[in-house]
């Protein structure tokens, strides 16, 4: 059933976790990521927008489904076992959504899955599939007596050739871990601190080297047409050892940084090496997709105390592609981690699911592709469909470790005695997870039932009380949001959010001016909080202080210049200080950014339409209502605009729906 028009015949897609183009791009300007530079220069790159909430196993289902965890399964790192006993890792058997090997292998595809997060049991593909737990060696196994995981491999007699290529922490060199901390051996006999570290960086190594080794026997050896691996190891070794990267934070002492300083670039330049290695087994004729899920604060951002550890990830990842058909040394704009699937299923010629909300990455092509439409993959039946029993059978001491690996991290607590506490305590955070996603999803009000339920079963927990204002700002549920602002203020008087929700009841009963009071409060308490600024610029823009709204948005866009929202202010606050072709700068800075911003698209178009720029004012405002069809104001605009242009026919089409919209009266967005 191969498409024989397909622009792709075969596609890699390395998943990098954690990676972040603020590492990357020194790194091959000095000429040690050659690999890396070669996909950028030969393809397109640029950011990718994650999605909410920054946690590994949601984020990588949701690239290879497309869809989010309200349509996936996946909502956490764990879940209860089938026969509720206990807490497991989150398996496939959650999935209940078609990843990319599933789809890919009925449509006559041969895949290669290696590694991949929440994969485990392996599933039955058109190819071999090998799970997250194939790597993880139990804590008291040696390399000689090391068994397979059982269900890690797919077929399984594909496990016994497999298995030989796993290295264990045992058989990690004393030389090359040299490479990233060059007195390791000396500061370990000395520092119990320093040997912990040096012993799961080692751990960390030998999980990297396996997978590697498997992906690249499996592409050698096995025909393929989809591949994909993933690493873990930037994100997972990130949590220890970013805070030691260059620049010194002040409260290291010298010699700490100066032993740590290395590993992170180091641990990029093997990744970069192992890339190579898998460009000459892929081939010239190749597809190649590199992709993070987030970044990693690196900078002046770095928290200084200890934090929950998806509070290192920044909202921007790494998407880099290449291959025939593809632009060349280009920047793809507007990425985000649901546009994977869609783009993979087009490059193979098949029908992307209108069930996934992401899209095909259009200006990645050096021609517009043709893209089919199916309803959805998950109504199609027959062999390789994903539904079939998977096997819930684990290797108990590979699933405790994998757990202990979860509580080194951060990710999560430490079970205790009480198994039905610990029980009770997953499934609150598989809610909380989802009303997160749901949120993000634009469907606040399904979000805010779960916040207020995990609210009323948790009174005492600070982050149930605070997803319940957070899902009720959206929608302006001023009842929900006092009712989480006394709920903060009885768990933790002084916590930060206090203002800012108090910022928001004030905006929702219209009384900007009080807002704007609440959120200079919260800017004092979260000086270097760019969000925070930009609520301070936008209570401002609702108040016509355009100098003072100029001046938030700089602060922001100061602490993160990859802010959008700040960009979007200032293009407004100086437009209305009458500088409109510095607004233009600031609005296509802002689309740049985030090109999934109606409101930017917008606010771009009125600048230039200002300009008399009147061509490419059209076109800032046909992306606007294409994103936001409900959108009058933009219409009107477009209306103008067309008549401008001479474009009759169009001008009153964008008239008629303008008038038709106001006249149902459908929702508008606030415009600043």
């Amino acid at each position: 059933m191969k498409n024989p028009n397909a622009l792709a015949k075969k596609v890699l897609l390395v998943g990098w976790d954690g990676a972040d183009w603020q590492l990357i791009h020194p790194l091959m300007d000095a000429g040690k990521m050659p690999n890396t530079r070669r996909i950028v220069e030969q393809g397109v790159a640029g950011n990718i927008l994650t999605l909410q909430p920054v946690l590994s196993p949601i984020l990588w289902t949701s690239i290879t489904t497309g869809k989010r965890a309200y349509q996936h399964g996946i909502h956490g790192f764990v879940e209860p076992t089938p026969d509720g006993a206990g807490l497991r890792p989150v398996s496939s058997s959650s999935r209940t959504a078609k990843a990319l090997w599933n789809i890919l292998s009925q449509a006559g595809l041969r895949c290669h899955a290696v590694g991949w997060y929440a994969s485990h049991p392996a599933e039955t593909i058109r190819g071999t599939c090998v799970s997250n737990q194939f790597a993880v060696a139990p804590p008291d196994v040696r390399p000689d007596s090391w068994p397979i995981a059982s269900g890690s491999v797919e077929p399984a007699s594909v496990g016994e050739t497999l298995a030989d290529l796993r290295v264990h922490s045992d058989e990690i060199l004393t030389e090359f871990v040299a490479n990233f901390i060059p007195a390791a051996e000396r500061l370990s006999t000395t520092r119990p601190a320093v040997a912990y570290l040096v012993a799961h960086l080692k751990k960390r190594l030998a999980e990297l080297l396996t997978t590697h080794a498997v992906v690249t026997e499996l592409m050698e050896q096995q025909p393929w047409d989809f591949c994909t691996v993933y690493y873990e190891a930037i994100d997972q070794l990130g949590h220890d050892f970013m805070l030691y990267h260059p620049p010194r934070m002040e409260h290291l002492p010298v010699e700490v940084f100066e032993a740590f300083k290395h590993v992170m670039a180091k641990l990029y330049e093997l990744h970069d090496a192992m890339l190579g290695r898998l460009l000459e087994l892929a081939g010239d004729d190749a597809h190649v997709i590199i992709l993070s899920d987030h970044g990693f604060l690196n900078d002046h951002r770095r928290p200084v105390e200890q934090v929950e550890p998806a509070r290192w990830h920044r909202n921007l990842g790494v998407v880099a592609m290449s291959g025939p058909g593809l632009k060349r040394d280009e920047l793809v704009q507007g990425a985000t981690l649901l546009d994977v699937a869609p783009t993979i299923l087009t490059l193979f010629g098949l029908p992307v699911g209108q069930d996934m909300e992401g899209k095909v990455l259009i200006n990645a092509f050096e021609d517009v592709p043709s893209i089919e439409r199916i309803a959805s993959w998950e109504t199609v039946d027959g062999e390789f469909d994903g539904k079939r029993a998977l096997s819930t059978e684990e290797d108990p001491a590979v699933a405790a470790e994998a757990m202990r690996q979860l509580v080194e991290l951060g990710y999560l607590e430490a079970p205790g005695e009480d198994t039905l506490r610990n029980i009770a305590r997953a499934r609150a955070e598989q809610r909380y997870n989802l009303a997160a996603a749901l949120l993000e999803g634009k469907r606040s009000t399904e979000a805010l039932a779960i916040a207020r339920t995990l609210s009323h079963e948790f009174p005492d927990e600070i982050r149930h009380a605070l997803l319940l204002g957070q899902a009720a700002v959206p929608i302006a549920d001023a009842a929900a949001l006092a009712e989480a602002i006394a709920a903060v203020e009885r768990i933790d008087p002084v916590n930060r959010q206090i203002n800012l929700f108090r910022g928001f009841l004030s905006m929702i009963q219209d009384d900007p001016q009080q807002g704007l009071a609440h959120f200079l409060a919260a800017a004092e308490q979260s000086p270097d909080d760019a969000w925070v600024h930009n609520r301070v610029g936008r209570a401002c823009l609702r108040l016509r202080r355009w100098a003072e709204a100029e001046k938030a948005f700089n602060r922001a866009a100061s602490l993160d210049k990859e802010n959008a929202e700040s960009s979007y202010g200032l293009s407004v606050a100086v437009a209305r200080l009458g500088r409109p072709e510095e607004a233009v700068e600031h609005g296509l800075r802002a689309v740049g950014q985030l090109h999934d911003f109606p409101l930017a698209h917008f606010q771009l178009g009125a600048v230039l339409s200002r300009l008399a720029m009147f061509d490419r004012a059209a076109q800032a405002f046909e992306i606007c209502v294409a994103m936001r069809p409900n959108f009058a104001l933009a219409y009107r605009y477009l209306s103008r605009v067309y008549h401008r242009l001479g474009k009759v026919m169009e001008s009153k089409h964008a008239h008629d729906t303008c008038a038709r919209l106001l006249m149902t009266k459908v929702p508008q967005p606030t415009v600043d």
